[in-house]
């Protein structure tokens, strides 16, 4: 089966759409970072991807995003968002509280929720 990624400008798409419909400055603070963020779910070794399904690439789009924040504002946001798009094109759907997901977002941008957890908890409430 294959699997969609999402490119650099659809990550901006989603980006813009946060800031406009909740609040804060459209900016890019390190286009790098952008960059280096949203490569990471499709990094390959010997052919291979190293993120082997599709919650464990879905987490590399919101761990990288909110952690490489390469925004000025809007990094929890966008990687969340970024993240439950990439399912839902790839079939996925995700299906969790508003609470639980702020709750987990914000341990994400702490660093007290690594890739794997994340990964772990986007499988347990999927489809």
């Amino acid at each position: 089966m294959k699997t969609y990624f999402l490119s650099y400008e659809q990550v901006l798409f989603i980006h813009k759409n946060q800031i406009k419909n909740y609040g804060g400055i459209y900016s890019i603070r390190d286009k790098n970072l952008l960059k280096s963020a949203i490569a990471q779910p499709k990094i390959t070794f010997k052919g291979k991807h190293l993120h082997v399904n599709v919650f464990q690439m879905a987490a590399a789009y919101l761990f990288h995003i909110v952690n490489n924040h390469p925004f000025i504002d809007g990094n929890k946001r966008t990687g969340l968002v970024a993240a439950l798009i990439f399912l839902e094109i790839n079939n996925i759907v995700f299906n969790e509280s508003n609470e639980k997901i702020e709750k987990n977002v914000l341990k994400i941008a702490q660093g007290k929720m690594d890739k794997n957890e994340i990964s772990i908890w986007l499988k347990s409430r999927s489809k």
